[in-house]
């Protein structure tokens, strides 16, 4: 009876005035209840519809399959599916720091670039090993759904948590900030093309890129604060050590990544180093000259 009640309600109902006062995690379970929690949370029937980045088929072919079968194509179940995305990008932006798309005021349709990020997400590596970076910048691809993108930042969140229980609450602040992630994976892959790039400092490049360490998520326990302005800089932490941790200075002479230089009998080279904190102060050091043991760069 209790089914056959909530069935009664509109989906843009339970979507903006009861389950956004849930936690976006609490959603998996609720859908479980019932046929009708199900699509109000997805807004399909198809349990199969999210299946992709769990299988060896892209997130694209199992949505189109998924149109396919049910013939997503009349006006009530494209309100279902527009109720559902507008649902997870509010996930998006309470769970994971991403921003409330803006109001398309000129009456043009097209995607916009506001409305696009919720869509940008990174693969986890499937094996993680010594030598597997935490996110490589290769992984980085765009959703077919807002549901999809916010699986793959909770699986990447998950995994910088992976020493806490499964089942317990990270706090806002100590979250992923997905956008963040999608900017040190832009800057990460610029370096990586100019490195590559045969017709500029050939031999710097091959020198920094082979130093390079592979990525690591940051002990959560290391980076830990009050609040206000230094959370920014700690996610900002987080998602650039993903990418790469360092610099192996033992194969380094002028390649570091925060400059290089030789002159007469004096060398410089400032490598990139794993966050180090210095005395008591929220002062994190992320380089240090190999020749001058002055020499060190604070991010914060």
């Amino acid at each position: 009876m209790a089914s056959s009640s909530f069935d009664l309600l509109p989906q843009s109902i339970i979507t903006s005035s009861i389950l956004q006062f849930l936690q976006s995690r609490d959603w998996l379970s609720f859908r479980l209840a019932s046929r009708s929690c199900y699509v109000a949370v997805h807004g399909t029937s198809d349990v199969f519809h999210a299946v992709g980045s769990e299988s060896n088929k892209s997130d694209d072919d199992c949505l189109e399959a998924t149109d396919e079968k049910n013939g997503e194509s009349t006006p009530l179940k494209k309100e279902l599916l527009s109720e559902s995305e507008s649902l997870w990008k509010f996930a998006l932006v309470r769970d994971y720091g991403f921003e409330h798309a803006p109001n398309n005021s000129n009456g043009n349709n097209n995607n916009n670039s506001g409305d696009d990020q919720f869509y940008h997400s990174i693969r986890s590596p499937e094996d993680t090993n010594d030598e597997t970076p935490f996110l490589r910048t290769s992984d980085v691809f765009k959703a077919p759904t807002a549901f999809s993108s916010w699986k793959h930042w909770r699986k990447i969140d998950r995994r910088i948590h992976s020493t806490r229980n499964p089942a317990a609450f990270i706090p806002r602040g100590e979250r992923v900030v997905g956008p963040y992630f999608l900017r040190a994976a832009s800057l990460w892959k610029k370096i990586e093309q100019w490195c590559e790039n045969e017709s500029s400092y050939k031999s710097i490049g091959r020198e920094i890129q082979s130093s390079l360490l592979p990525g690591r998520g940051l002990d959560p326990n290391l980076l830990t604060s009050d609040g206000g302005e230094y959370d920014a800089a700690i996610s900002a932490l987080k998602a650039v050590y993903s990418f790469y941790s360092g610099q192996d200075g033992d194969s380094l002479r002028l390649g570091g990544l925060f400059g290089g230089s030789s002159a007469y009998d004096y060398l410089s080279c400032s490598r990139f180093e794993y966050p180090r904190f210095e005395n008591d102060e929220f002062r994190v050091i992320v380089t240090k000259d190999i020749y001058n043991d002055g020499g060190k760069v604070f991010f914060m």
